[in-house]
């Protein structure tokens, strides 16, 4: 169960005083939930722990609570920090550019710190950086002319479309980086071996695999990519047409 809200969001949002009593600072709210980050990008979020960050900032896991009331708040925080990485994504002359810089941009975000997908969307964190990015979004629909009902279809479609590539390339990275290729190239061998007909029974099937081989090294790489930028022209076609 998630820290009480209020304190939570009174972090986020810095209205939190800094202590006046105990030993002088020697670290800050920004120094910790970048140590945090640092620790998370490297190992993962259960590598986060209160006694890891004050190891990595030389305190012991006790003083930390006095700048971060739980975990969990430093998880919000750490969440909401590196949404800042995303700037703000104009509309420009052309909102449907600017829905597809936006959806890479975030996807990006959570390629740099798959750590990011970990975390349950249920309920939003409510900081500023992610309520921004939400903002950017909503601007550029607003600049589309999209019925307000359609804006909000369209941002939930695109938090999940977003969410959900983000997370197929994840897998298809860590993929690469387990030496996975080896493991298809065994398959598939055995796989010719026990059903010489596959091609023959599953047409379609051996179409992709066909045309995944010609991607090169990283075939689920670049097939996670391009279906990617596919499921969002798709969308950006859709809401275009909502328009007429």
């Amino acid at each position: 169960m998630r820290t009480d809200p209020a304190r939570a969001i009174a972090v986020l949002w810095g209205q939190v005083a800094s202590p006046r009593r105990g030993p002088r600072q020697a670290a800050s709210v920004e120094e910790i939930v970048a140590s945090a980050v640092g620790i998370a990008d490297a190992d993962g979020l259960e590598a986060v722990t209160m006694r890891a960050v004050g190891n990595e900032l030389g305190r012991t896991a006790m003083s930390l609570y006095t700048y971060v009331v739980s975990r969990d708040v430093l998880i919000d925080l750490m969440y909401d920090s590196v949404h800042a990485e995303l700037g703000e994504v104009r509309a420009g002359g052309d909102w449907r550019k600017a829905v597809a810089r936006w959806s890479g941009k975030l996807r990006d975000l959570y390629l740099q710190h798959p750590w990011l997908l970990e975390i349950q969307s249920a309920r939003p964190v409510l900081g500023p950086h992610e309520q921004q990015a939400l903002e950017s979004l909503l601007k550029i629909l607003a600049t589309a002319e999209l019925a307000f009902e359609d804006r909000q279809a369209a941002t939930s479609a695109l938090f999940s479309i977003v969410k959900g590539a983000a997370r197929q390339a994840a897998d298809a990275r860590a993929a690469i980086a387990k030496a996975d290729a080896e493991w298809w190239a065994a398959a598939g061998k055995a796989l010719a071996e026990a059903a010489p007909d596959f091609a023959e029974r599953f047409p379609e099937s051996a179409a992709i695999a066909t045309r995944q081989r010609e991607y090169g090294a990283q075939p689920w790489v670049t097939a996670a990519d391009q279906a990617f930028t596919r499921a969002i022209d798709l969308l950006i076609a859709g809401m275009d047409k909502l328009r007429d």
